[in-house]
């Protein structure tokens, strides 16, 4: 981003961090456990041409919820996140469901 006094970069670890700390709101595991910080390698960050952003994220879901409003959830809230603190436009945030479980530990969102 250029401004008449210089230019902002936004890296893509802080991004990535962003996306993190979104990802485990909607999981609702705080950001200090040491086990959730192992999801972090479930997320990856693009730039398009244009230096808008793509997030793709891996995790599993809760048993017996709604997987669409479950992944939707995650979507909205990375994306919302991301635009509102560095002005980036997010293109696509992608959550590829890959198990249902009963609980949602971050041992087991592992891959």
């Amino acid at each position: 981003m250029d401004f008449e006094q210089g230019s902002i970069n936004i890296s893509d670890e802080v991004l990535k961090e962003i996306a993190f700390r979104s990802f485990l709101e909607v999981l609702e595991l705080s950001a200090d456990d040491k086990d959730a910080k192992k999801l972090k390698k479930n997320i990856e960050i693009e730039r398009t041409p244009d230096d808008n952003v793509i997030v793709n994220v891996k995790t599993v879901a809760p048993y017996g919820k709604s997987l669409v409003e479950f992944g939707k959830k995650i979507m909205q809230n990375i994306s919302e996140n991301i635009q509102r603190m560095t002005e980036l436009q997010v293109s696509a945030v992608n959550v590829s469901i890959i198990d249902v479980v009963e609980k949602i530990e971050p041992a087991e969102e592992e891959e």
